[in-house]
């Protein structure tokens, strides 16, 4: 049943763009040109030889690869040899245009409303997940580096400013990072005084360094972004060897009306995926820890180190973050 499922061209294709992020069956259908009940069909298919695991969340449905931690089924083998077989080969231009056209799709909506709602946003967040809640945590285990390993440090979406005005005592240089320019200037009013902080104004996947932070810290940012997987790659290309990346993501969740109140694209993560995500970029999850329920989410605290085992993480190459 694997084989057959997997051997189809359509469905191999669909595997093939699975590999870049998780998708819905209306996602795909754009991706595909394919309309939504014959999408269904494929996926289904796929879905029982156990090629795809199904995600709820709110009203929609999204599709991807499955992750295997423990408990795998007799044909995990065969299945992850398959995708590794799949992965060697490209995607038809069409289907990459079409990836593409669906991140470009999340990215703009991100944007738009970030530019329209960055002030009101400060007052939904208090009703997710206020930055107090996590600040220290993800400063403790930004702190477990050796002292020596304080040079440089950047913040990615810095909101507020409140993990700007915390790493800038222990680091020489933080950087933080954002692409509206509306959330920067809030960020920008908590840090002024501080010398040793600077701000860009770029999408995270445009920073061009490579190996130069110690630390990236990301909080409450990855459920924005279109592509978890690419910011993963981009995080473990910056990083320098002995770096670390801390993140503070929400656990997964069913509260929809976040999406239109926060902007947010994804509805949480379980620790599952952001460990695959991140062991695909050649990082591994050095720590773990979840935070008390606020408001009916849960924050889980994340640190990943570069594997020193990988030397070619991952031969995806992102599309867009």
């Amino acid at each position: 049943m694997v084989a057959k499922a997997a051997g189809d061209k359509l469905r191999a294709n669909i595997l093939k763009a699975l590999a870049r992020d998780s998708f819905s069956v209306q996602e795909l259908g754009e991706i595909f040109g394919m309309a939504q009940p014959a999408m269904s069909h494929h996926l289904k298919l796929l879905h029982i030889a156990g090629l795809v695991t199904k995600r709820h969340e709110g009203t929609s449905h999204f599709y991807q690869r499955p992750f295997y931690q423990a408990n795998q089924p007799a044909n995990a083998s065969l299945i992850q040899a398959i995708f590794a077989a799949l992965d060697l080969e490209s995607l038809d231009d069409t289907i990459t245009n079409g990836v593409a056209r669906v991140m470009h799709k999340r990215s703009e909506q991100s944007r738009d409303f970030f530019a329209t709602q960055a002030n009101a946003l400060a007052q939904q967040t208090t009703l997710v997940c206020a930055p107090d809640v996590y600040t220290d945590a993800v400063m403790h285990t930004a702190l477990s580096q050796p002292k020596n390993n304080r040079a440089n440090a950047l913040e990615v979406g810095p909101g507020g400013g409140n993990l700007l005005t915390a790493l800038a005592p222990h680091f020489g240089n933080v950087t933080a990072v954002d692409n509206s320019a509306e959330m920067l200037v809030n960020a920008q009013k908590a840090a002024d005084d501080l010398a040793n902080v600077s701000f860009r104004q770029l999408d995270f996947s445009q920073l061009t360094e490579h190996k130069n932070y110690d630390l990236i810290v990301a909080a409450m940012v990855i459920h924005h972004m279109p592509a978890p997987l690419a910011f993963f790659q981009k995080s473990a290309h910056l990083l320098k060897a002995d770096g670390l990346l801390v993140i503070a993501e929400l656990c997964q969740h069913d509260q929809e009306w976040v999406r239109d109140a926060c902007g947010d694209l994804r509805l949480g993560f379980t620790p599952e995926e952001l460990s695959q995500w991140a062991d695909q970029a050649g990082l591994r999850r050095t720590q773990h820890h979840f935070l008390a329920q606020r408001n009916g989410f849960r924050v889980q605290v994340s640190a990943f180190a570069p594997n020193p085992n990988t030397n070619n993480p991952s031969n995806i190459t992102p599309t867009s973050i």
